[in-house]
């Protein structure tokens, strides 16, 4: 069953089943994670989250926001966690990449996580500052100035 009824008022609401979010939060998780086995590891966390949470994720007003905010706090874990030294992932070191490519995926594996999440929400997935705010639970003007640093880090590297 993709959905279930709730009544909401007097008009009755249809919320999604987590599953049904599989190929947002992935799409998401992508452009998070760098690589495509990182990021089925992190939408495989997130809906395992959202299962155990169901009764939250069903009671959220916009379950996109909301499985959004998971899946960014999911992911900014998970690249904190990751070591430095970690390779780069399998598509990543792909000889049949175009190699401009390949360097602007190189840098941002350089770049701190909090920076490669902002770029990714920014222009991977070309959130707007109100939904990448939301994602991160930070106020509008913090999303402009680490956007901000964000470009001004990579531009650093990209330099070098």
């Amino acid at each position: 069953m993709l959905a279930s009824r709730v009544m909401i008022g007097k008009r009755c609401a249809i919320q999604e089943e987590p599953a049904f979010f599989r190929s947002f939060v992935f799409r998401l998780a992508l452009s998070l994670m760098g690589g495509r086995e990182a990021a089925e590891d992190l939408t495989q966390e997130v809906l395992l989250r959202l299962h155990r949470h169901r009764d939250k994720f069903l009671d959220a007003g916009d379950q996109y926001a909301w499985v959004r905010r998971v899946t960014v706090r999911c992911g900014l874990n998970q690249l904190k966690r990751r070591k430095a030294t970690e390779p780069l992932s399998e598509s990543l070191t792909d000889p049949a990449r175009h190699s401009e490519d390949l360097a602007v995926r190189e840098l941002l594996e350089k770049l701190s996580p909090d920076h490669r999440v902002i770029l990714g929400l920014a222009i991977g997935r070309g959130l707007s500052y109100a939904e990448i705010a939301d994602a991160l639970g930070i106020p509008e003007g913090t999303v402009a100035s680490r956007l901000n640093a964000a470009k001004q880090a990579f531009r650093k590297e990209w330099e070098r």
